[in-house]
């Protein structure tokens, strides 16, 4: 019996950032801060993973992966290019808590998907109340099989710097998440429960250890 948790962590494999990684982490990582503030009563949840959205565009241009304004960039989607999923579900006696039940579960009356590749992946568009628990897991990833399908590519080209992505994809970057569970609260904001397993780049690397 119990209630379900769910939480990420990323790590640099050979256990030290090297400058983009660290730049990119810390880009997830305050994607994710935004959201988490964002989570409040009667916010819409949709919202709340727009706000992640905003601040990965910004940390992509700052990066040098993406060319322009950031709400422009959010605009057109170019985000969905990395971030690739919804920031979020649901979460209870169940991990994804009442999918089973698909949108009719998620999302409130009216309201639909949208059409966006990675946008569309949202799982979750309720108005938040007091104790809901939900996750955050922005995250930024460099898929090979998206760079490879000029489908997605080719109607953000103007503002992708290509090759600064080719550089991370000869790399083999991988990705970064950072997710947390947590409740919705009244007053005093949300609440973090995993917050117990550091999620701060300056934290996590000494957890690994040495070879």
């Amino acid at each position: 019996g119990g209630y379900a948790s769910d939480l990420t962590r990323t790590y640099p494999v050979d256990g030290s950032f090297t400058p983009i990684q660290r730049q990119l982490y810390d880009t997830v990582r305050e994607a994710q801060r935004r959201a988490i503030d964002a989570c409040t009563p009667g916010r819409r949840y949709r919202d709340v993973h727009d706000v992640a959205a905003r601040a990965i565009c910004e940390g992509l241009v700052e990066a040098g992966l993406l060319r322009g304004k950031p709400e422009s960039l959010f605009e057109r989607a170019a985000h969905t290019l990395f971030f690739t999923h919804g920031v979020g579900h649901l979460i209870g006696l169940d991990v994804h808590d009442m999918e089973e039940f698909g949108d009719q579960a998620g999302y409130a009356p009216g309201r639909t998907r949208r059409p966006e590749f990675g946008n569309k992946y949202l799982r979750l568009d309720r108005d938040l109340a007091p104790g809901m628990a939900v996750t955050i897991e922005p995250g930024i990833y460099l898929v090979p099989a998206i760079w490879q399908n000029d489908a997605f590519v080719e109607p953000l080209a103007d503002v992708v710097n290509r090759d600064a992505v080719e550089r991370l994809l000869e790399q083999h970057f991988g990705g970064i998440r950072i997710e947390e569970t947590i409740v919705v609260r009244d007053a005093q904001g949300p609440e973090i429960l995993s917050q117990g397993l550091p999620n701060d780049a300056d934290a996590v690397v000494p957890l690994l250890g040495t070879n």
